[in-house]
């Protein structure tokens, strides 16, 4: 008995090894179907050439794209590039946006993509979490329209979790941990428009909400990380906002008074459609992780990135002094009083953060979408791609390209907020009246953070750009105003560098600054 449970371990093991190497045979070998016409970036034609183009995209993705914008998309020439993670990705050049963008979901999908990249199925703790709108119509009409109301609540967060991060101390340099005090502070804040006072607060809430934003990526697959740690909070809340609901229903009182956060929308949508799956505790509490998921961890990367850009720009000195010479200004016209309408008049603040995620933004695609339809799709120039095959556009290389930027490589803070003859032609999808708007404050002005084209990607574009990038645009320029109005930064002499991991760049995660209160702002913040 002992020898057959010996041999059957050992046969399991055979089988599992014999399945991942199978896989990565497959991983640098295949070419995924694809026309022997396209060339791959980084590879000269061999099947060797190729397998060593996938292991070494590791490292060298960002030279492939380097090598393949210049090489094939600016002579209007698709390209392959290799992908050791999730297999290799057409590259069309950008003379092809417009038509990648008018496809039907159901030929070429978005969506598909972000599923397989985040192993959404899995990480994202429920499998229509990802594939169903409910996410987007409630971020859309709920979260996007909340804005204005929402923004002393906001303030208020990012007043404390400064305090609570940066400290108060107007004499000593206190020196700080970019991107952890900033992932704290934007935890903070997201928290308070997803789950109010005081579980935005909660120590232990905060440590799982943060715990499964930094790791849902790389930490594919583990399903119950989330709900563990979370469902002693949250579960209790959502079954008494319901029992409050319903019983308003029934007997409808004056003195009953919704919560104005995430948690009451998506529960307001689930009564009003009348959608049992979606009514459940289980199904809220999932979608609210998701959600933190998105509202976090970019905000997080971008406010960090921001700030590293700013200090370590020879200009740094200028640059924050008009930034806070701004806020000042702006909220000198409103008697002191933080407004959406206030925010919005902060054109160097959003400029700032705009040129960072230009410059260094997280992720290098730009729209990138999945061949669903069964018989395959043709591009334009008559390439067949079969099901399956990943084709987009590479932000990164459009937004690094002196045709389109001068100075590409160069932070330069206010680029956004010149006048620029060419600010009308900027184009913005417009899907609500926050978007509609947005696109009509372009007219003879500067681009705002929020508005993609086909030159700005940082939020994808068109139809499927990220729908929370209007909740995102406005903490963050609530927090990168109100530190540049109460804190003092020391410049840094050189920037420290960016990490790529195939095709995602992470900020500088231990990097430090100094940072000091500014006299006459405690208590006044």
């Amino acid at each position: 008995m002992l020898l057959d449970a010996d041999l059957t371990v050992l046969l399991f093991g055979l089988v599992v090894v014999s399945l991942v190497l199978s896989h990565i045979h497959s991983r640098l070998f295949s070419r995924a179907s694809l026309p022997d016409e396209l060339p791959w970036v980084g590879a000269k034609g061999s099947a060797l050439s190729r397998a060593k183009a996938v292991l070494l995209s590791v490292v060298k993705t960002r030279q492939y794209l380097e090598e393949g914008y210049y090489k094939y998309s600016k002579q209007n020439k698709p390209y392959v590039l290799p992908n050791i993670l999730t297999g290799p990705e057409v590259i069309i050049p950008m003379s092809q946006l417009r038509w990648l963008l008018e496809q039907p979901d159901s030929i070429l999908s978005q969506n598909e993509v972000n599923r397989q990249f985040l192993e959404a199925d899995y990480t994202m703790l429920h499998p229509n979490i990802i594939r169903d709108t409910v996410h987007e119509r409630v971020i859309r009409r709920e979260m996007t329209n909340q804005l204005g109301p929402l923004t002393e609540d906001m303030v208020d967060e990012v007043e404390f979790a400064l305090e609570q991060n940066w400290g108060v101390d107007t004499e000593e340099w206190r020196e700080v941990p970019v991107y952890d005090t900033m992932a704290d502070i934007i935890r903070r804040i997201s928290n308070r428009v997803l789950v109010g006072v005081p579980l935005c607060r909660d120590k232990d809430y905060l440590k799982s909400s943060g715990s499964f934003s930094r790791n849902v990526v790389i930490t594919a697959g583990m399903i119950n990380l989330l709900p563990h740690f979370l469902r002693p909070y949250i579960i209790p809340m959502i079954q008494k906002r319901k029992e409050q609901i319903a019983k308003n229903e029934k007997f409808p009182v004056s003195s009953y008074k919704e919560q104005n956060d995430y948690i009451q929308w998506a529960l307001r949508h689930a009564f009003k459609h009348w959608d049992p799956n979606e009514r459940t505790s289980e199904m809220i509490s999932k979608r609210l992780a998701v959600l933190s998921f998105a509202a976090i961890q970019s905000s997080v990367i971008t406010m960090t990135n921001t700030l590293f850009d700013l200090v370590s720009s020879p200009f740094a000195a200028g640059f924050m002094s008009d930034l806070r010479n701004e806020v000042e200004l702006e909220l000198g016209q409103e008697s002191g009083s933080w407004t959406k309408t206030c925010l919005a008049r902060m054109t160097h603040i959003d400029s700032a953060l705009r040129e960072s995620m230009r410059l260094c933004g997280f992720v290098s695609r730009g729209v990138l979408k999945m061949v669903v339809a069964p018989e395959g799709v043709t591009l334009p120039d008559g390439t067949h791609l079969p099901p399956g095959t990943k084709v987009g556009v590479s932000a990164y290389s459009i937004h690094h390209d002196e045709s389109a930027y001068s100075g590409a490589y160069i932070y330069d803070a206010f680029r956004f907020s010149r006048p620029s003859k060419d600010a009308a032609k900027v184009e913005c999808v417009t899907a609500n009246k926050a978007e509609k708007a947005a696109r009509d404050a372009l007219k003879g002005k500067t681009p705002a953070l929020v508005t993609t084209s086909d030159t700005f990607m940082a939020f994808s574009h068109g139809r499927h750009a990220c729908p929370g990038r209007f909740f995102a645009a406005h903490q963050l320029k609530l927090t990168l105003a109100h530190i540049m109005l109460n804190y003092d930064i020391e410049p840094l002499a050189e920037r420290p560098e960016n990490k790529w991991l195939v095709s995602s760049i992470g900020p500088p995660m231990k990097s430090t600054i100094r940072v000091k209160r500014r006299p006459g702002t405690v208590g006044a913040i």
